[in-house]
């Protein structure tokens, strides 16, 4: 009886709660709605006895990309995704006989360390928390980017702060050592954003078989090293560690072939910066920001960019907006004030280049390449950020050789002392004379005959000296002849020239 006079009041006293409510005015219901909702996420996490981390794929203004992300992406993929039901495939070109596994959306993954018991999941858009309580996962969210999220016991904190995490990033850079991919990147615009795309890199070309004077070679070989091994220095002298080269010379003089070297050398990513698809000082920041330490960052042809700099020239209109001038060249609307906000500025790419926002990362290379260096702003060569100019020039007897020994696997031959005189009296470029040195794969059919019943092993060795011999001469006179032909070209004076010298009124 006595209980069921106490459910009476109990139900009495709810009901004048309810009648109270009712009466109050809508904002003290809004009050109230406000601290009910922060009450009921605190006093779930006080009884929640698991705690979590989210590792969003970029900062919290998404102006760099955060390498933890990649860290345990890389760590899950290879020490976790065996115990996944969802998974994804890709197959990369540098990986031809084996994919690329990966994590699917929303798959949850465990992770024993030390005892401890822990769960990931890949988010593919960050959900909304309060009290690191989830609260939304609308689709409407779509602005928020991938996330991984790391759920563990209480008890577990200190051990996953201090030793479960810095393991992650330890196993990560040891995969990502074994598995190296050297990598070419460029910039595209994608929803109205800038960012990186790449593909695997591996150009052919070393410093042994560039063709080029061997002191600049050598010359060049040394300053990267003391580059490369320069940490402590840069540091001690108070500089961002980063160097800049210019390589200027005519087309097909290997500046391109120069940068593959380079990154042969040192075993650094080429970002190929494209400056006619960033639209402001912001943008270009932020790809500056994205690219990684120990890479080559390429500008070329900086010539065609930098001409409305310094001439102001205007011109017809591309499809993309920017200008053209009369050779064709794309002209990007730079500006020299600093309040242009929709422009890329002649301050922007120098603080790019050498300023507040070079320091953000270490061991970088600048790149730019032109073909006529004196259209060039100084402000955008001089020492500090340029530090080094090389000249890529025309090729010489030294270069020849090289050239010869790489395409034709010889080192001398009686026609060299001729090509020399030739190649000092014209200018050739190296990319001319090493198509002039490509085989064409004629048969001697004569010589096959004449081996015809010989020993196998014999008969394939004679071919092989033989086609070498065969292939050097027929190289080497067709280079004679083209650099006749270009000696001649060159001391013959252009048609309108000769027409002004026959009809020039003699002095009196």
């Amino acid at each position: 009886m006595a209980s069921v006079e106490k459910w009476v009041g109990f139900g009495s006293a709810m009901a004048g709660v309810g009648l109270l409510w009712s009466r109050m005015p809508e904002h003290v219901h809004e009050e109230a709605r406000y601290i009910i909702s922060s009450l009921v996420p605190m006093v779930m996490s006080y009884f929640n006895p698991y705690e979590q981390i989210t590792i969003s794929k970029y900062g919290e203004e998404r102006f760099q990309q955060n390498k933890m992300f990649d860290a345990v992406s890389t760590y899950l993929s290879s020490e976790c995704a065996g115990g996944a039901s969802k998974l994804k495939a890709n197959l990369s070109n540098n990986r031809k006989d084996k994919p690329l596994i990966t994590l699917d959306e929303n798959q949850e993954v465990a992770d024993t360390f030390e005892g401890a018991r822990m769960w990931w999941r890949l988010y593919p858009k960050a959900p909304r928390t309060r009290g690191g309580v989830i609260v939304s996962l609308h689709p409407r969210d779509t602005d928020e980017p991938p996330c991984f999220r790391l759920v563990f016991h209480k008890r577990h904190r200190q051990l996953v702060l201090n030793s479960y995490l810095p393991s992650v990033v330890t196993r990560w850079r040891e995969l990502s050592a074994k598995n190296r991919q050297r990598l070419l990147f460029t910039n595209h615009t994608k929803d109205g954003k800038s960012d990186w795309s790449n593909v695997p890199y591996n150009p052919p070309t070393t410093f042994d078989m560039l063709a080029m004077d061997p002191e600049k070679k050598y010359e060049i070989i040394n300053d990267l090293t003391a580059f490369q091994e320069g940490k402590d220095y840069h540091s001690k002298v108070g500089k961002a560690w980063k160097r800049g080269y210019l390589l200027y010379g005519p087309p097909g003089t290997g500046k391109s072939t120069m940068i593959g070297a380079m990154a042969n050398f040192l075993d650094y990513d080429v970002y190929d910066l494209d400056l006619t698809s960033v639209k402001n000082n912001a943008e270009l920041r932020k790809l500056f920001l994205d690219t990684k330490d120990k890479s080559i960052i390429v500008i070329e042809d900086i010539d065609a960019i930098e001409v409305e700099l310094t001439t102001k020239r205007r011109g017809k209109k591309a499809a993309n907006g920017n200008e053209i001038d009369d050779d064709n060249r794309v002209l990007i609307e730079f500006s020299d004030k600093n309040d242009d906000k929709g422009k890329v500025t002649l301050s922007g790419l120098l603080s790019f280049v050498d300023g507040l926002w070079s320091a953000c990362g270490s061991e970088r290379i600048f790149v730019f390449t032109t073909n006529h260096v004196d259209r060039l702003d100084p402000a955008l060569i001089r020492p500090g950020r340029m530090d080094k100019h090389i000249e890529m020039s025309y090729c010489r007897f030294e270069a020849f050789k090289m050239l010869t020994k790489n395409y034709l696997d010889i080192t001398e031959h009686p026609l060299f002392c001729e090509i020399e005189q030739l190649l000092n009296e014209t200018n050739t470029t190296p990319a001319d004379v090493a198509d002039n040195l490509i085989p064409r794969g004629k048969r001697n059919n004569e010589i096959s005959q004449l081996l015809d019943g010989a020993p196998a092993d014999v008969a394939n060795n004679l071919m092989l000296r033989c086609k070498r011999k065969r292939d050097a001469d027929e190289c080497l006179k067709g280079l004679v002849e083209t650099l006749k032909k270009g000696k001649m070209h060159s001391a013959t004076p252009p048609i309108d020239t000769m027409d002004q010298a026959k009809y020039k009124k003699p002095k009196n």
